[in-house]
């Protein structure tokens, strides 16, 4: 599939890594010679200068023979114009980054296929919708639904004092109601765990579970938290100020928010659109002022400031002075595997999140969705089998997928959700949530989604 990425900030970046590692054709237009050098020297990739010619620049990049075309530069009106030409240029899939919710609204003159746009995406809004998710689930470091809300992927920190902590798999009872799908260590490795696999202090376990269904499991690896009473926000930003609005929004909730901006500018806009935050211009870096504001009695410390350091280091400040919960913006794919040996409880990253929302315009058609996990080094795949596989009617203990790296870890089945033991079987047009390393991720398509390559595949594995 042909490429072409207008904008080669952290998101154009992130996606066009990943399209190049897939083995597609990427094309890049950027303006910045020195993100073209850096570029240029790092990815097998055409990359394009951008001079304010759009349309010769569009022409040079071969968006005549393009599949899609991915606008993610800073500024949405260029982001939208570049999308209404390159679909007066080609028959092509259309992505616009847009963030001026103005641009979003229902009272929008121009609707977004007018505008040549055929999925507009707003990475502040995921950062915010994804953070909102961890402050009503303060027990959690990720959580994700699949199968229209049926089934959820819950992943917890391993307390050090754990009951649990070097004890094997083995040891927690067998239930119905989750599956224990993937171990993430401190090193950085995924684990997909067999039954002698242990628990170890800081781990992140990933656990498929019915969605609403409450297990013993998560107690019996770490403390319960409280319900969130109390929630402070650091930078009130895009993503800061879509958080405040978003948990104002929570008719049943009670809970007070306080907003922390430097800049008496945003801060002004930020009372005028809120109702029910606090915001105080200050520091987010002056401990003074946090510890004024009683940062130690807060439930919940999100930082979203501009900056990664910063983010950082007010999370490791409110951990330090007691706040049950952190959780930090990160932008940098160096900082991301810090954050678990930093002991941060959570972290969201918007290039992450936008790239996981686009990895179905390059997936097979019986993939519905792919959501990356951690620092995207894991992945959860929903999709549906293919109805001639020969994996179907075998029982996923003769398949033994764990040995390459994969696992199904949920099966939707007649609208039910089953969590699946080694006895249970896959029947044709099943929809399967699987986890799996994100290197393994073209063999899990292969598998599931193409008949010849799961033949082949079911064949050696009842002659072994």
């Amino acid at each position: 599939m042909k490429v072409i990425i207008a904008g080669a900030g952290d998101i154009g970046t992130e996606l066009a890594e990943r399209l190049v590692a897939d083995n597609h054709d990427v094309v890049v237009l950027e303006k910045d010679s020195d993100k073209i050098s850096s570029l240029s020297n790092k990815l097998d990739a055409m990359v394009v200068q951008e001079t304010g010619e759009r349309i010769s620049a569009l022409m040079d990049s071969g968006i005549e023979n393009a599949d899609v075309f991915i606008a993610v530069t800073d500024s949405d009106e260029l982001n939208i114009m570049y999308c209404m030409i390159a679909k007066k240029l080609a028959n092509i899939k259309t992505v616009a980054r847009v963030r001026n919710p103005e641009y979003t609204s229902s009272n929008m003159l121009l609707k977004s296929e007018q505008l040549g746009i055929d999925i507009m995406i707003d990475p502040e809004k995921f950062a915010a919708l994804e953070i909102a998710k961890l402050i009503k689930n303060p027990d959690v470091s990720e959580i994700e639904y699949f199968a229209g809300g049926k089934i959820e992927l819950v992943a917890y920190r391993a307390d050090k004092e754990s009951e649990l902590i070097n004890q094997p798999l083995t040891v927690l009872p067998v239930s119905p109601d989750y599956f224990v799908v993937g171990i993430s260590r401190e090193n950085g490795d995924i684990i997909i765990p067999s039954g002698e696999d242990r628990f170890m202090p800081n781990d992140v376990i990933y656990v498929i579970k019915r969605t609403g269904v409450l297990t013993e499991f998560s107690s019996m690896l770490r403390s319960v938290k409280k319900r969130v009473k109390s929630v402070m926000i650091l930078g009130g930003g895009k993503i800061g100020f879509k958080l405040a609005k978003i948990l104002e929004g929570y008719k049943k909730s009670a809970m007070t928010i306080k907003l922390i901006e430097k800049s008496s500018e945003k801060c002004r806009f930020l009372s005028e659109n809120l109702n029910k935050t606090l915001v105080l211009n200050g520091d987010a870096a002056d401990i003074n002022f946090l510890k004024d504001e009683n940062i130690e009695n807060v439930d919940v410390l999100v930082s979203v400031t501009n900056s990664d350091e910063l983010n950082i280091l007010t999370a490791i400040l409110g951990k330090k002075l007691g706040v049950s919960k952190v959780i930090v913006e990160i932008n940098k794919p160096n900082y991301e595997v810090l954050m678990q040996t930093l002991e941060i409880d959570s972290f969201v990253s918007p290039r992450l999140l936008v790239a996981g929302r686009l990895a179905k315009l390059f997936r097979k058609s019986s993939v519905i969705s792919e959501t990356f996990l951690k620092d995207g080094s894991a992945e959860i795949v929903e999709l549906i089998v293919s109805k001639d596989s020969p994996l179907i009617n075998k029982q996923l203990k003769e398949l033994r997928l764990s040995a390459k790296g994969i696992i199904v870890g949920g099966i939707i089945r007649n609208r039910k959700a089953i969590i699946p033991r080694g006895n249970d079987v896959i029947l044709p047009q099943d929809r399967l949530l699987v986890f799996t390393q994100s290197q393994n991720l073209k063999q899990v398509e292969k598998l599931f989604c193409d008949s010849e390559y799961a033949e082949r595949y079911g064949r050696t594995m009842m002659s072994n």
